[in-house]
C-alpha cells in the first residue's frame, strides 16, 4: 500500500516570526514524520511580508508550504476576504496532488478554502467562536466584532463539512448540530512528551505548609483570571496560599482588579508574575505547584488542564464546554460553579484531604495518559485517513465553484 498524501491547513507559524506554534500540532507533525511508510505530510500555512509569495522548506521529513497573506490589520478591512481567498486559489490549484486535506480549526477560516473541493477533507474542530461569543463577560465591542467575522464564516460553511474530528461530547454534538450529516471521527490531541516524565503529585513542595496555587490563564477574562483572583482571596483569608499567574500577563491590570474588588487579603508576596514560560520552566511549576485552578467561561478541551492532568497535578475547574470530558468530579479531578466561594471551597477541600489530593493526581495521570497516549493518536489519525478515503470513490465527487465570499460587514446573526 503507497503512503498517502496528505495536505495539512493549520495557523503554523511562519519560521521569522519566532514563534512556537501550537504544541499538539506540533507533537502530531514529529509522530507522523517518523511513518513515511504511511504517509508524506505538506503543511500549509501563512506569513506576513514574506520575501515571496510563496515559500517552500523541508525540515524533518515535512514539506511546509506559506503564503504571502495581508497582515492583521489589512485582513480586518477586508473582512479576511483577501486572505481566505489567497489560500483558496493555492488549495485549489493543488488539491489534485493530494489524497486528503485536514483542516486544523474553523476559528481562522482555513475550512472556507477548501469549500466545494472533489477531494476528501477533514475538519478537526478547536473551538466554535459562534460558542465562545455566547458567554463573551465584557463589553469589548472590538472582540465582539471579531468574533462575530469569525462565526459568519463557521456558521455560513461548517454546513459544507462532510467529516470532522472530535474529542469531546461537547464538540461532537456542535459539529452534528452544525453540519447535519457529517462524518464524527473521535480522537485526542497530542500532549507534548515531556509532561509524561512529571509526577507533580509526588513531587515534595517547595515551601512546606504554603501551597502553591497555579494560574495559566494570564489576564484572560474568558480563562476566568478574575474569578481566580476573587477565589484566590477567600482562599487566603483561611491558608498561607500563594498564586502563580502565568501567561499573557499585565500586573498592573491585575493590582486594578484587586483594589477595585478590595481584595484585600491577597497581600505583595502572595503573587507571582510568570509570563511565558518554557517547556523546562512549565515543568518546574507543575511539580511545584499544590493543583491547577481553571475557572473558565467556555473552553473544549484546553491543553492546560490536560497537561497537568498527564503530569498528575490536581485540577479545580468549571465544567463548561468540553470540560466534562476531562476531569469527572471527585474522579480525576473537582468541578466548581464559575463562582468564587465555590472555586475557594474545592481548593480549601483539597488542603484539608491531602488523600484526596493525592487519589485525584494520581487517577488523573493514569487515565489522561492513555487518554493521550501518543501511540494511539497516531495511528487513529491514520485510520481516520484510511477509513475516509476507503469510503469516498472518485466519481462521487463533482468539483463546484470557489467560496462566495461576503462583500460586506456581517450582520448579527
Amino acid at each position: 500500500m503507497r503512503p498517502l498524501n496528505i495536505l495539512w491547513l493549520t495557523a503554523h507559524p511562519h519560521p521569522k516570526e519566532n514563534q512556537a506554534g501550537t504544541p499538539w500540532i506540533i507533537s502530531l507533525i514529529g509522530q507522523l514524520a517518523r511513518r513515511p511508510a504511511d504517509l508524506t505530510l505538506t503543511v500549509l500555512g501563512t506569513g506576513t511580508d514574506m520575501a515571496a509569495p510563496v515559500e517552500h522548506f523541508d525540515a524533518d521529513g515535512v514539506h511546509y508550504v506559506y503564503l504571502d497573506v495581508p497582515g492583521r490589520r489589512e485582513d480586518i478591512r477586508t473582512l479576511y476576504r483577501r486572505r481566505v481567498a489567497l489560500l483558496a486559489a493555492y488549495v485549489r490549484q493543488h488539491y489534485r496532488d493530494y489524497d486528503l486535506i485536514h483542516v486544523h480549526g474553523s476559528e481562522v477560516q482555513l475550512h472556507v478554502a477548501t469549500a466545494g473541493l472533489p477531494v476528501p477533507v477533514l475538519l478537526s474542530v478547536q473551538g466554535i467562536v459562534w460558542e465562545y461569543l455566547k458567554v463573551l463577560p465584557v463589553a469589548d465591542p472590538v472582540r465582539r466584532f471579531l468574533w462575530l467575522l469569525a462565526s459568519y464564516y463557521e456558521l455560513r460553511y461548517l454546513p459544507k463539512v462532510r467529516d470532522v474530528s472530535c474529542r469531546t461530547t461537547w464538540d461532537t454534538a456542535l459539529s452534528r448540530r452544525l453540519s447535519p450529516g457529517c462524518h464524527v471521527h473521535l480522537n485526542w490531541e497530542m500532549i507534548r512528551p515531556q509532561f509524561f516524565a512529571l509526577n507533580a503529585v509526588a513531587a515534595p513542595a517547595p515551601e512546606p505548609g504554603r501551597p502553591h496555587l497555579l494560574f495559566l490563564g494570564g489576564t484572560q477574562v474568558m480563562k476566568g483570571y478574575r474569578e481566580t483572583l476573587e477565589a484566590f482571596h477567600l482562599i487566603r483569608q483561611q491558608i498561607p496560599a500563594k498564586l502563580t499567574i502565568v501567561g499573557q500577563t499585565e500586573p498592573a491590570r491585575i493590582r486594578r482588579c484587586i483594589r477595585r474588588r478590595r481584595l484585600t487579603a491577597i497581600g505583595p508576596d502572595d503573587l507571582e508574575f510568570r509570563g511565558m514560560q518554557s517547556i523546562d520552566e512549565l515543568q518546574v511549576l507543575l511539580q511545584e505547584s499544590f493543583c491547577l485552578l481553571h475557572p473558565s467561561y467556555i473552553d473544549n478541551s484546553p491543553n492546560t488542564v490536560c497537561e497537568a492532568q498527564v503530569a498528575g497535578l490536581p485540577v479545580v475547574v468549571t465544567l463548561v464546554g468540553g470540560v466534562g470530558s476531562l476531569v469527572e468530579h471527585e474522579r480525576t479531578g473537582l468541578a466548581a460553579r464559575l463562582d468564587p466561594a465555590d472555586i475557594a471551597a474545592q481548593v480549601l477541600r483539597l488542603h484539608r484531604d491531602e488523600p484526596l489530593r493525592q487519589r485525584l493526581g494520581r487517577e488523573a495521570l493514569r487515565v489522561a495518559r492513555a487518554r493521550h497516549d501518543p501511540a494511539t493518536i497516531t495511528q487513529r489519525t491514520l485510520d481516520i485517513y484510511r477509513t475516509m478515503l476507503a469510503r469516498e470513490k472518485p466519481a462521487a465527487f463533482a468539483e463546484t465553484a470557489a467560496p462566495t465570499l461576503p462583500a460586506a460587514v456581517p450582520q448579527p446573526l
